[in-house]
């Protein structure tokens, strides 16, 4: 009895240890190593160095400019108001959301490639909420599918090792998604995806994130 108690004594000051190391931005931690002895559904980020895909100010400049000369006045003009132009995401929520994502496809079997961040409006008629009408967006996670790398798909709504495309789900819908290069995939297809009937309310849980804090409005 006291072996069994020293030995989750131990285990807990290694679990605390590992917790705290991957909470020091100044100490690398190679969550591949200890991934089997954390709890299930527990993701590390380590900082690997300012990543490639970071900009300079004056690249930042040019796209502000280049977005009010070629948007910004002609959106005000056809909405008859200026549009949502920052959607603020809290980053307990973007890590919680990730954190899901993530344990979601773990089960699945399914590799998550990434996140698309998908342009929608919310309907005029939304909830009587002062967003109403105003630019949000939409995060769906990404696989590869035929060989191509950022399909959006849900993996909530997946077979294990069979992905569900975003495009089959709302083609059952009656909507037309067309800005992945896929059709409907083959393992769909075998897996009679495309044979569900949604209900008729459609109230269904997705694997999409929004509420946002939108500026404007104000």
């Amino acid at each position: 009895m006291k072996k069994t108690n020293l030995l989750q004594l131990m285990f807990v000051a290694l679990l605390m240890s590992f917790i705290a190391s991957c909470d020091n931005a100044n100490q690398k931690c190679d969550c591949d190593d200890w991934q089997s002895q954390v709890p299930e559904g527990t993701f590390c980020y380590v900082d690997k160095g300012r990543p490639s895909n970071m900009l300079k100010y004056n690249e930042i400049v040019n796209m502000l400019e280049s977005y009010d000369k070629t948007r910004k006045e002609v959106l005000e003009k056809s909405l008859g108001f200026e549009d949502t132009r920052v959607n603020s995401y809290p980053i307990q929520q973007l890590k919680d959301y990730l954190g899901y994502i993530e344990n979601l496809c773990a089960q699945k079997e399914i590799p998550l490639t990434g996140i698309n961040i998908i342009s929608t409006a919310y309907p005029e008629n939304y909830s009587g909420s002062k967003t109403a009408g105003y630019q949000t967006l939409i995060f769906m996670p990404t696989t590869t599918i035929d060989g191509e790398e950022f399909v959006t798909f849900d993996p909530l709504k997946s077979k294990k090792g069979v992905p569900v495309t975003f495009k089959s789900i709302l083609a059952k819908r009656g909507y037309n998604w067309s800005y992945d290069n896929s059709r409907i995939s083959k393992e769909e297809q075998k897996a009679g995806i495309m044979n569900f009937n949604p209900p008729q309310d459609d109230l269904e849980d997705s694997s999409g994130s929004n509420r946002l804090k939108p500026t404007p409005p104000y």
